[in-house]
Protein backbone atom coordinates (compact mmCIF):
# COMPACT_ATOMS: atom_id res chain seq x y z
CA UNK A 1 0.00 0.00 0.00
CA UNK A 2 3.00 2.21 -0.04
CA UNK A 3 1.70 3.76 -3.64
CA UNK A 4 -1.88 4.54 -2.42
CA UNK A 5 -2.29 8.08 -2.46
CA UNK A 6 -6.24 7.88 -2.43
CA UNK A 7 -8.24 6.30 0.81
CA UNK A 8 -11.48 4.92 1.59
CA UNK A 9 -13.87 7.02 4.02
CA UNK A 10 -16.53 6.86 5.74
CA UNK A 11 -18.99 10.07 6.16
CA UNK A 12 -19.47 10.52 10.15
CA UNK A 13 -20.92 13.71 10.26
CA UNK A 14 -21.49 16.77 7.63
CA UNK A 15 -22.89 19.53 9.35
CA UNK A 16 -20.09 22.05 9.53
CA UNK A 17 -21.08 24.91 11.81
CA UNK A 18 -18.50 26.94 9.55
CA UNK A 19 -20.64 26.06 6.68
CA UNK A 20 -17.45 25.27 4.19
CA UNK A 21 -18.23 22.30 3.51
CA UNK A 22 -16.14 19.86 5.80
CA UNK A 23 -17.08 16.48 7.14
CA UNK A 24 -15.84 14.50 9.90
CA UNK A 25 -14.47 11.37 8.12
CA UNK A 26 -13.75 7.66 9.48
CA UNK A 27 -10.89 5.93 7.65
CA UNK A 28 -12.34 2.41 6.41
CA UNK A 29 -9.37 1.01 8.11
CA UNK A 30 -9.98 2.90 11.33
CA UNK A 31 -12.33 3.29 14.35
CA UNK A 32 -13.47 6.94 15.83
CA UNK A 33 -13.30 5.60 19.52
CA UNK A 34 -9.20 4.93 18.33
CA UNK A 35 -8.86 8.19 16.62
CA UNK A 36 -10.26 9.67 19.39
CA UNK A 37 -8.47 8.04 22.38
CA UNK A 38 -5.36 9.05 20.96
CA UNK A 39 -6.21 13.15 20.73
CA UNK A 40 -4.95 14.61 24.29
CA UNK A 41 -7.82 15.85 26.55
CA UNK A 42 -10.63 15.19 23.76
CA UNK A 43 -14.01 17.45 24.84
CA UNK A 44 -17.04 15.53 23.02
CA UNK A 45 -18.86 18.31 23.27
CA UNK A 46 -16.89 21.44 22.58
CA UNK A 47 -13.83 19.57 20.24
CA UNK A 48 -15.59 18.59 17.17
CA UNK A 49 -15.04 20.67 13.93
CA UNK A 50 -11.94 22.67 15.67
CA UNK A 51 -8.41 22.33 14.92
CA UNK A 52 -7.80 20.13 17.48
CA UNK A 53 -10.26 17.19 15.42
CA UNK A 54 -8.41 14.42 13.64
CA UNK A 55 -10.92 13.66 11.04
CA UNK A 56 -12.26 17.23 10.05
CA UNK A 57 -11.73 16.75 5.62
CA UNK A 58 -11.86 19.76 3.85
CA UNK A 59 -13.79 19.80 0.76
CA UNK A 60 -11.10 19.09 -2.88
CA UNK A 61 -13.64 21.26 -4.93
CA UNK A 62 -13.28 25.21 -4.04
CA UNK A 63 -16.48 26.79 -2.42
CA UNK A 64 -18.07 27.96 -5.08
CA UNK A 65 -18.87 24.64 -5.74
CA UNK A 66 -20.57 23.08 -3.02
CA UNK A 67 -21.49 19.52 -3.18
CA UNK A 68 -21.39 17.84 0.77
CA UNK A 69 -21.84 14.21 0.83
CA UNK A 70 -24.21 12.85 3.01
CA UNK A 71 -24.04 10.71 6.48
CA UNK A 72 -23.04 7.02 5.99
CA UNK A 73 -21.09 7.51 2.33
CA UNK A 74 -18.44 6.94 0.90
CA UNK A 75 -15.87 9.62 0.49
CA UNK A 76 -12.35 9.14 -0.95
CA UNK A 77 -10.19 10.77 0.99
CA UNK A 78 -6.33 12.47 -0.15
CA UNK A 79 -3.87 13.95 2.61
CA UNK A 80 -1.27 16.22 1.30
CA UNK A 81 1.62 13.93 3.03
CA UNK A 82 0.06 11.07 3.94
CA UNK A 83 2.98 10.32 6.25
CA UNK A 84 1.27 13.05 8.62
CA UNK A 85 -2.26 11.83 8.51
CA UNK A 86 -4.61 14.37 10.42
CA UNK A 87 -3.33 17.33 8.95
CA UNK A 88 -4.15 19.25 5.38
CA UNK A 89 -6.41 16.03 4.67
CA UNK A 90 -9.61 16.86 1.73
CA UNK A 91 -12.03 14.26 0.33
CA UNK A 92 -14.13 13.84 -2.86
CA UNK A 93 -17.32 12.64 -2.89
CA UNK A 94 -17.30 8.73 -3.81
CA UNK A 95 -18.37 6.75 -6.71
CA UNK A 96 -22.07 5.61 -7.37
CA UNK A 97 -23.29 2.04 -8.27
CA UNK A 98 -26.30 3.45 -10.16
CA UNK A 99 -28.35 7.47 -10.73
CA UNK A 100 -31.29 5.67 -8.91
CA UNK A 101 -29.15 6.44 -6.11
CA UNK A 102 -28.17 9.56 -6.02
CA UNK A 103 -30.51 10.57 -3.05
CA UNK A 104 -28.31 8.54 -0.67
CA UNK A 105 -25.98 5.94 -2.30
CA UNK A 106 -24.74 3.02 1.01
CA UNK A 107 -21.36 3.16 1.44
CA UNK A 108 -20.75 -0.54 0.42
CA UNK A 109 -22.41 0.26 -2.41
CA UNK A 110 -20.41 2.81 -4.01
CA UNK A 111 -17.77 0.05 -4.00
CA UNK A 112 -19.31 -1.64 -6.97
CA UNK A 113 -17.02 -0.61 -9.44
CA UNK A 114 -13.67 -0.34 -8.05
CA UNK A 115 -11.19 -3.17 -7.39
CA UNK A 116 -13.01 -4.15 -4.01
CA UNK A 117 -16.54 -4.22 -5.46
CA UNK A 118 -16.34 -7.28 -7.65
CA UNK A 119 -18.70 -9.46 -5.78
CA UNK A 120 -21.32 -6.80 -5.79
CA UNK A 121 -24.22 -7.41 -7.83
CA UNK A 122 -24.55 -5.13 -10.34
CA UNK A 123 -27.51 -2.71 -10.00
CA UNK A 124 -30.43 -2.12 -12.87
CA UNK A 125 -28.61 -0.07 -16.21
CA UNK A 126 -31.05 2.62 -17.41
CA UNK A 127 -29.46 1.89 -21.26
CA UNK A 128 -28.80 -1.37 -22.88
CA UNK A 129 -25.88 -2.38 -24.60
CA UNK A 130 -26.50 -1.03 -27.52
CA UNK A 131 -26.78 2.44 -25.82
CA UNK A 132 -30.57 2.33 -26.17
CA UNK A 133 -32.90 3.45 -23.03
CA UNK A 134 -34.90 0.45 -21.80
CA UNK A 135 -37.69 2.06 -21.23
CA UNK A 136 -39.01 5.81 -23.50
CA UNK A 137 -40.22 6.98 -19.94
CA UNK A 138 -36.68 6.90 -18.77
CA UNK A 139 -35.03 9.10 -21.51
CA UNK A 140 -34.39 12.71 -20.20
CA UNK A 141 -33.70 12.30 -16.66
CA UNK A 142 -30.33 11.93 -16.38
CA UNK A 143 -27.71 14.31 -18.39
CA UNK A 144 -26.59 12.57 -21.74
CA UNK A 145 -22.66 12.07 -22.40
CA UNK A 146 -21.10 15.23 -23.73
CA UNK A 147 -23.72 17.55 -21.30
CA UNK A 148 -21.96 19.43 -18.43
CA UNK A 149 -24.53 19.18 -15.69
CA UNK A 150 -25.16 20.46 -11.43
CA UNK A 151 -27.49 17.18 -10.07
CA UNK A 152 -29.15 17.56 -6.94
CA UNK A 153 -30.43 14.82 -4.87
CA UNK A 154 -33.96 13.74 -6.54
CA UNK A 155 -35.83 15.69 -9.13
CA UNK A 156 -33.90 18.75 -9.32
CA UNK A 157 -30.77 19.69 -11.87
CA UNK A 158 -28.78 21.95 -14.45
CA UNK A 159 -27.88 20.62 -17.77
CA UNK A 160 -25.67 22.83 -19.65
CA UNK A 161 -25.73 21.27 -23.85
CA UNK A 162 -23.61 23.05 -26.50
CA UNK A 163 -26.58 25.93 -26.85
CA UNK A 164 -28.99 25.36 -24.68
CA UNK A 165 -29.00 25.16 -20.71
CA UNK A 166 -31.76 24.09 -18.77
CA UNK A 167 -33.03 24.72 -15.21
CA UNK A 168 -35.47 21.75 -13.95
CA UNK A 169 -37.27 21.11 -11.00
CA UNK A 170 -39.73 17.94 -10.65
CA UNK A 171 -37.65 16.05 -13.55
CA UNK A 172 -38.64 12.51 -11.99
CA UNK A 173 -41.98 10.99 -10.70
CA UNK A 174 -40.37 7.97 -9.53
CA UNK A 175 -36.35 7.73 -8.82
CA UNK A 176 -36.50 4.29 -6.65
CA UNK A 177 -33.69 2.12 -6.41
CA UNK A 178 -33.28 -0.93 -8.82
CA UNK A 179 -36.04 0.44 -11.19
CA UNK A 180 -36.31 2.64 -13.92
CA UNK A 181 -36.80 6.44 -13.33
CA UNK A 182 -39.95 7.30 -14.61
CA UNK A 183 -39.36 11.32 -15.92
CA UNK A 184 -42.41 13.84 -15.64
CA UNK A 185 -43.65 15.61 -18.55
CA UNK A 186 -45.28 18.43 -15.45
CA UNK A 187 -41.49 19.12 -14.09
CA UNK A 188 -41.28 23.11 -14.11
CA UNK A 189 -37.78 24.12 -15.94
CA UNK A 190 -36.00 27.14 -16.88
CA UNK A 191 -35.03 26.76 -20.69
CA UNK A 192 -32.82 29.17 -22.89
CA UNK A 193 -32.05 27.82 -26.40
CA UNK A 194 -29.89 29.40 -29.44
CA UNK A 195 -30.96 27.56 -32.15
CA UNK A 196 -28.57 27.54 -35.36
CA UNK A 197 -31.51 27.69 -37.52
CA UNK A 198 -34.53 29.35 -38.19
CA UNK A 199 -38.09 27.75 -38.74
CA UNK A 200 -40.35 29.92 -41.10
CA UNK A 201 -44.01 28.72 -41.67
CA UNK A 202 -45.51 29.51 -45.86
CA UNK A 203 -49.03 29.89 -46.60
CA UNK A 204 -51.01 27.31 -45.73
CA UNK A 205 -52.59 24.99 -48.75
CA UNK A 206 -54.33 21.68 -49.13
CA UNK A 207 -53.73 18.63 -50.15
CA UNK A 208 -55.29 14.98 -51.01
CA UNK A 209 -53.89 12.37 -49.19
CA UNK A 210 -54.58 9.00 -49.54
CA UNK A 211 -54.44 6.90 -45.83
CA UNK A 212 -55.13 3.23 -45.99
CA UNK A 213 -58.89 2.10 -44.71
CA UNK A 214 -58.21 -0.80 -42.33
CA UNK A 215 -61.08 -3.49 -41.80
CA UNK A 216 -61.38 -6.76 -40.26
CA UNK A 217 -61.53 -9.16 -42.20
CA UNK A 218 -64.66 -10.82 -42.15
CA UNK A 219 -64.78 -14.31 -43.88
CA UNK A 220 -61.63 -16.30 -44.74
CA UNK A 221 -61.71 -19.37 -48.00
CA UNK A 222 -59.37 -21.71 -47.51
CA UNK A 223 -57.94 -24.09 -49.67
CA UNK A 224 -56.37 -27.33 -49.04
CA UNK A 225 -54.60 -30.12 -51.12
CA UNK A 226 -53.75 -33.28 -49.20
CA UNK A 227 -51.47 -34.64 -51.39
CA UNK A 228 -49.41 -32.64 -53.13
CA UNK A 229 -46.83 -34.98 -53.48
CA UNK A 230 -49.24 -36.54 -56.21
CA UNK A 231 -47.62 -38.00 -59.59
CA UNK A 232 -50.50 -38.96 -60.99
CA UNK A 233 -52.62 -36.02 -61.14
CA UNK A 234 -55.05 -37.37 -59.25
CA UNK A 235 -55.78 -34.85 -56.39
CA UNK A 236 -57.55 -35.07 -52.77
CA UNK A 237 -58.58 -31.63 -50.52
CA UNK A 238 -61.35 -28.82 -50.33
CA UNK A 239 -62.19 -25.39 -49.96
CA UNK A 240 -63.98 -24.46 -47.29
CA UNK A 241 -65.53 -20.73 -46.24
CA UNK A 242 -65.05 -19.77 -41.87
CA UNK A 243 -65.91 -16.57 -40.04
CA UNK A 244 -63.35 -14.85 -38.31
CA UNK A 245 -63.20 -13.53 -34.72
CA UNK A 246 -62.42 -10.17 -35.26
CA UNK A 247 -58.69 -9.35 -34.12
CA UNK A 248 -55.73 -7.17 -34.99
CA UNK A 249 -54.29 -11.04 -36.41
CA UNK A 250 -57.41 -10.45 -38.58
CA UNK A 251 -57.47 -6.84 -39.90
CA UNK A 252 -56.75 -5.98 -43.59
CA UNK A 253 -53.38 -4.38 -42.53
CA UNK A 254 -52.01 -7.80 -40.38
CA UNK A 255 -53.09 -10.41 -42.97
CA UNK A 256 -50.48 -11.05 -44.94
CA UNK A 257 -49.85 -15.00 -46.41
CA UNK A 258 -47.86 -16.36 -44.20
CA UNK A 259 -50.63 -15.04 -41.15
CA UNK A 260 -52.12 -18.37 -41.59
CA UNK A 261 -49.40 -20.29 -39.82
CA UNK A 262 -50.27 -18.37 -36.79
CA UNK A 263 -54.16 -18.63 -36.52
CA UNK A 264 -56.02 -21.18 -35.33
CA UNK A 265 -59.58 -22.57 -35.85
CA UNK A 266 -61.93 -21.65 -32.96
CA UNK A 267 -59.86 -18.83 -31.85
CA UNK A 268 -59.05 -17.04 -34.69
CA UNK A 269 -61.54 -18.46 -36.92
CA UNK A 270 -64.94 -21.13 -36.76
CA UNK A 271 -66.37 -22.69 -39.17
CA UNK A 272 -66.69 -24.08 -41.74
CA UNK A 273 -69.95 -22.61 -42.59
CA UNK A 274 -69.74 -23.97 -46.24
CA UNK A 275 -67.01 -26.78 -47.69
CA UNK A 276 -66.52 -28.69 -50.88
CA UNK A 277 -64.06 -31.64 -50.22
CA UNK A 278 -62.92 -33.52 -53.74
CA UNK A 279 -61.38 -36.83 -54.33
CA UNK A 280 -58.82 -37.93 -56.84
CA UNK A 281 -59.55 -34.93 -59.36
CA UNK A 282 -57.69 -34.10 -61.89
CA UNK A 283 -55.90 -30.56 -61.04
CA UNK A 284 -57.24 -28.68 -63.74
CA UNK A 285 -60.94 -30.07 -62.37
CA UNK A 286 -59.72 -29.27 -58.79
CA UNK A 287 -58.55 -25.72 -59.31
CA UNK A 288 -61.83 -24.79 -61.30
CA UNK A 289 -64.02 -26.10 -58.55
CA UNK A 290 -61.93 -24.13 -55.88
CA UNK A 291 -62.23 -20.94 -58.30
CA UNK A 292 -66.04 -21.36 -58.50
CA UNK A 293 -66.14 -21.50 -55.18
CA UNK A 294 -64.68 -18.49 -54.29
CA UNK A 295 -66.55 -16.81 -57.33
CA UNK A 296 -69.79 -17.94 -55.47
CA UNK A 297 -68.76 -15.96 -52.31
CA UNK A 298 -68.04 -13.50 -54.28
CA UNK A 299 -71.50 -13.56 -55.84
CA UNK A 300 -73.39 -14.41 -52.85
CA UNK A 301 -74.09 -17.74 -54.23
CA UNK A 302 -72.29 -20.95 -54.61
CA UNK A 303 -73.32 -22.47 -57.78
CA UNK A 304 -71.65 -25.91 -57.71
CA UNK A 305 -75.05 -28.58 -58.40
CA UNK A 306 -72.92 -31.85 -58.34
CA UNK A 307 -71.93 -30.82 -54.54
CA UNK A 308 -73.90 -29.87 -51.20
CA UNK A 309 -74.04 -26.73 -50.42
CA UNK A 310 -76.56 -24.47 -47.60
CA UNK A 311 -76.13 -21.10 -50.01
CA UNK A 312 -76.88 -19.27 -46.98
CA UNK A 313 -74.93 -16.43 -48.19
CA UNK A 314 -77.82 -15.37 -50.04
CA UNK A 315 -79.08 -13.99 -46.97
CA UNK A 316 -75.94 -12.35 -45.85
CA UNK A 317 -75.06 -8.51 -46.81
CA UNK A 318 -71.90 -7.05 -48.19
CA UNK A 319 -70.62 -5.77 -44.81
CA UNK A 320 -70.40 -9.48 -43.04
CA UNK A 321 -68.77 -11.00 -46.63
CA UNK A 322 -65.98 -8.21 -47.84
CA UNK A 323 -63.29 -8.11 -46.99
CA UNK A 324 -62.66 -11.83 -47.51
CA UNK A 325 -59.21 -13.55 -47.83
CA UNK A 326 -58.30 -16.73 -49.82
CA UNK A 327 -55.24 -18.39 -48.95
CA UNK A 328 -54.34 -21.95 -48.57
CA UNK A 329 -54.43 -23.61 -45.37
CA UNK A 330 -51.65 -24.04 -42.82
CA UNK A 331 -50.63 -27.45 -43.66
CA UNK A 332 -50.82 -26.76 -47.65
CA UNK A 333 -48.61 -23.80 -47.74
CA UNK A 334 -46.18 -25.33 -44.94
CA UNK A 335 -45.87 -28.63 -47.51
CA UNK A 336 -45.52 -26.13 -50.63
CA UNK A 337 -42.73 -23.50 -49.54
CA UNK A 338 -40.69 -25.75 -47.03
CA UNK A 339 -38.86 -27.57 -50.55
CA UNK A 340 -35.92 -25.71 -51.96
CA UNK A 341 -35.69 -26.84 -55.78
CA UNK A 342 -32.77 -29.11 -56.52
CA UNK A 343 -34.22 -31.79 -53.51
CA UNK A 344 -35.64 -35.45 -53.80
CA UNK A 345 -37.88 -35.88 -56.35
CA UNK A 346 -41.00 -36.40 -54.35
CA UNK A 347 -40.04 -32.63 -52.20
CA UNK A 348 -39.91 -31.16 -56.04
CA UNK A 349 -43.05 -32.45 -56.94
CA UNK A 350 -44.47 -30.86 -53.58
CA UNK A 351 -43.04 -27.42 -55.03
CA UNK A 352 -44.21 -27.62 -58.42
CA UNK A 353 -47.65 -29.09 -57.52
CA UNK A 354 -48.31 -26.05 -55.09
CA UNK A 355 -47.12 -23.40 -57.41
CA UNK A 356 -49.16 -24.44 -59.99
CA UNK A 357 -52.20 -24.38 -57.57
CA UNK A 358 -51.33 -21.31 -56.22
CA UNK A 359 -50.82 -19.63 -59.80
CA UNK A 360 -54.30 -21.03 -60.96
CA UNK A 361 -56.78 -20.08 -58.13
CA UNK A 362 -58.46 -17.13 -59.02
CA UNK A 363 -61.49 -15.26 -58.45
CA UNK A 364 -61.58 -15.18 -62.27
CA UNK A 365 -58.91 -15.54 -64.87
CA UNK A 366 -58.54 -11.59 -65.91
CA UNK A 367 -57.07 -11.39 -62.37
CA UNK A 368 -53.47 -11.44 -61.79
CA UNK A 369 -53.83 -12.20 -58.31
CA UNK A 370 -53.56 -16.16 -57.17
CA UNK A 371 -53.47 -18.53 -54.60
CA UNK A 372 -53.58 -15.64 -51.78
CA UNK A 373 -55.16 -12.74 -52.13
CA UNK A 374 -57.59 -10.10 -50.26
CA UNK A 375 -61.29 -9.20 -52.07
CA UNK A 376 -62.13 -5.39 -50.64
CA UNK A 377 -65.87 -5.66 -51.70
CA UNK A 378 -67.82 -6.62 -55.20
CA UNK A 379 -68.25 -3.27 -56.94
CA UNK A 380 -70.98 -3.40 -60.07
CA UNK A 381 -70.14 -6.84 -59.76
CA UNK A 382 -66.65 -6.19 -60.42
CA UNK A 383 -64.18 -7.29 -57.24
CA UNK A 384 -62.05 -4.61 -56.02
CA UNK A 385 -58.47 -6.51 -54.40
CA UNK A 386 -56.62 -5.79 -51.72
CA UNK A 387 -56.29 -2.71 -49.27
CA UNK A 388 -57.55 0.30 -50.41
CA UNK A 389 -57.16 4.23 -48.83
CA UNK A 390 -59.67 6.80 -48.24
CA UNK A 391 -58.72 9.94 -50.04
CA UNK A 392 -58.46 12.85 -46.90
CA UNK A 393 -58.19 16.34 -47.71
CA UNK A 394 -56.18 18.14 -44.95
CA UNK A 395 -54.19 21.58 -44.64
CA UNK A 396 -50.58 21.54 -45.32
CA UNK A 397 -48.13 24.45 -43.80
CA UNK A 398 -45.02 24.23 -46.13
CA UNK A 399 -41.49 24.69 -43.39
CA UNK A 400 -38.55 26.53 -45.14
CA UNK A 401 -35.22 26.56 -42.49
CA UNK A 402 -32.81 29.31 -43.14
CA UNK A 403 -29.25 29.26 -41.59
CA UNK A 404 -29.31 32.09 -39.12
CA UNK A 405 -29.16 32.15 -35.02
CA UNK A 406 -32.04 33.02 -33.31
CA UNK A 407 -32.47 32.63 -29.28
CA UNK A 408 -35.85 31.38 -27.37
CA UNK A 409 -36.37 31.09 -23.48
CA UNK A 410 -39.04 29.77 -22.05
CA UNK A 411 -40.35 29.14 -18.46
CA UNK A 412 -42.95 26.25 -18.06
CA UNK A 413 -44.62 24.69 -15.05
CA UNK A 414 -47.58 23.81 -13.72
CA UNK A 415 -48.52 26.95 -12.52
CA UNK A 416 -46.42 30.02 -12.88
CA UNK A 417 -45.96 32.98 -11.30
CA UNK A 418 -43.98 36.71 -12.08
CA UNK A 419 -43.24 38.54 -8.89
CA UNK A 420 -42.85 41.76 -7.75
CA UNK A 421 -41.02 42.96 -4.32
CA UNK A 422 -42.30 46.77 -5.30
CA UNK A 423 -45.17 45.97 -7.45
CA UNK A 424 -48.16 47.58 -5.67
CA UNK A 425 -51.73 46.50 -7.06
CA UNK A 426 -54.87 46.83 -5.95
CA UNK A 427 -54.10 44.00 -3.20
CA UNK A 428 -51.05 45.67 -2.13
CA UNK A 429 -47.23 43.97 -2.14
CA UNK A 430 -46.93 40.26 -1.40
CA UNK A 431 -44.05 39.78 1.18
CA UNK A 432 -41.21 37.76 0.17
CA UNK A 433 -39.42 37.47 3.78
CA UNK A 434 -37.90 34.40 5.36
CA UNK A 435 -37.93 32.70 1.69
CA UNK A 436 -34.27 33.80 0.87
CA UNK A 437 -33.99 29.74 0.22
CA UNK A 438 -36.78 29.45 -1.45
CA UNK A 439 -40.98 29.69 -1.17
CA UNK A 440 -42.57 26.75 0.57
CA UNK A 441 -46.49 26.24 -0.85
CA UNK A 442 -47.47 27.51 2.40
CA UNK A 443 -46.81 30.64 1.27
CA UNK A 444 -48.48 30.00 -2.14
CA UNK A 445 -51.81 28.68 -0.44
CA UNK A 446 -53.81 30.07 2.28
CA UNK A 447 -55.45 32.71 3.78
CA UNK A 448 -55.86 36.14 2.05
CA UNK A 449 -52.66 36.75 2.40
CA UNK A 450 -51.42 34.22 0.60
CA UNK A 451 -49.54 34.85 -2.88
CA UNK A 452 -52.46 32.67 -4.72
CA UNK A 453 -54.78 35.41 -3.28
CA UNK A 454 -52.45 38.78 -3.78
CA UNK A 455 -51.55 37.75 -7.81
CA UNK A 456 -53.70 38.38 -10.65
CA UNK A 457 -54.24 35.97 -13.62
CA UNK A 458 -52.50 36.82 -16.79
CA UNK A 459 -54.72 37.98 -20.25
CA UNK A 460 -54.64 36.07 -23.06
CA UNK A 461 -54.39 38.73 -25.31
CA UNK A 462 -56.17 37.04 -28.57
CA UNK A 463 -59.21 36.21 -26.81
CA UNK A 464 -58.98 40.09 -25.43
CA UNK A 465 -59.03 41.57 -28.91
CA UNK A 466 -61.22 39.31 -30.34
CA UNK A 467 -63.69 39.98 -27.44
CA UNK A 468 -62.84 44.18 -28.45
CA UNK A 469 -63.38 44.23 -31.98
CA UNK A 470 -66.88 42.31 -31.61
CA UNK A 471 -67.69 44.75 -28.82
CA UNK A 472 -66.97 47.47 -31.43
CA UNK A 473 -68.82 46.24 -34.40
CA UNK A 474 -72.30 46.16 -31.98
CA UNK A 475 -71.77 49.48 -30.72
CA UNK A 476 -70.96 51.10 -34.35
CA UNK A 477 -73.88 48.97 -35.84
CA UNK A 478 -76.49 48.77 -33.29
CA UNK A 479 -79.75 50.42 -33.78
CA UNK A 480 -82.83 51.42 -31.21
CA UNK A 481 -86.22 50.57 -32.16
CA UNK A 482 -87.37 53.64 -30.69
CA UNK A 483 -84.96 56.23 -29.34
CA UNK A 484 -85.88 55.84 -25.30
CA UNK A 485 -85.94 51.77 -25.98
CA UNK A 486 -82.31 49.83 -25.55
CA UNK A 487 -80.81 48.90 -28.92
CA UNK A 488 -81.15 45.76 -30.85
CA UNK A 489 -79.55 42.54 -29.93
CA UNK A 490 -78.68 42.67 -33.44
CA UNK A 491 -76.43 45.57 -35.18
CA UNK A 492 -77.56 46.83 -38.61
CA UNK A 493 -74.49 45.35 -40.90
CA UNK A 494 -72.38 43.44 -39.45
CA UNK A 495 -74.52 41.32 -37.32
CA UNK A 496 -72.91 41.07 -34.12
CA UNK A 497 -75.44 39.99 -31.59
CA UNK A 498 -74.94 40.94 -28.01
CA UNK A 499 -76.11 37.58 -26.89
CA UNK A 500 -72.83 36.72 -28.25
CA UNK A 501 -70.63 39.32 -26.19
CA UNK A 502 -72.68 37.97 -22.84
CA UNK A 503 -71.59 34.45 -23.53
CA UNK A 504 -67.68 35.49 -24.22
CA UNK A 505 -68.29 37.21 -20.99
CA UNK A 506 -69.96 34.35 -19.18
CA UNK A 507 -66.66 32.25 -19.76
CA UNK A 508 -63.87 35.16 -19.78
CA UNK A 509 -62.63 33.45 -16.54
CA UNK A 510 -61.22 30.57 -18.26
CA UNK A 511 -60.80 31.55 -22.36
CA UNK A 512 -59.72 35.37 -21.51
CA UNK A 513 -57.81 34.78 -18.11
CA UNK A 514 -55.41 31.88 -17.75
CA UNK A 515 -55.57 31.46 -13.53
CA UNK A 516 -52.74 29.28 -13.90
CA UNK A 517 -50.17 32.09 -15.07
CA UNK A 518 -49.95 35.06 -12.10
CA UNK A 519 -48.34 38.31 -11.87
CA UNK A 520 -48.76 40.91 -8.90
Amino acid sequence: MTNQIIFPGIVWDNKDPMMLGRIRVIPETRDYSSIIGAVTDWDEENDPWTSKDPIVFLPLLPIFISQVPKEEEYVHIIYMNKDYPNQSQFYVQGPFSQPQFITKESYQGAKKFLASGDRIREGLSIKNQQNQYRQDYSKGVFPEPGDNALLGRLSADVVVKENEVLIRAGKVKQLVQNELPIGNQYRAFLQLTNFTQQKTLGETRKQIRFVENVKVVKKIIIWNIDNLDNTQDSFNGSVGLYNTVPSAKVNSKNFQPETILNLSVGTDYTGPIEEVKFTSTSFEDASNLINKFIEGVFKKFIDLPDYVVNNNLSKENDSTIFPFVVTPSKLTRQQGVQFKPLSFNNQVKESINYNNFYNKIKLNQGLTNSGWFLVWENKNEKPIIGPQADAKIEEVTPTEWSASDITYGVLGGQRLYLLSQDSEGPKGKISLSDTLYGIGQDKFIGDSNSILNSTYPMVRGDELMSLLRKMFSYITGHVHPVATMPPVPVAAGNGQTSGEINQILANSENTILNQEIRIN
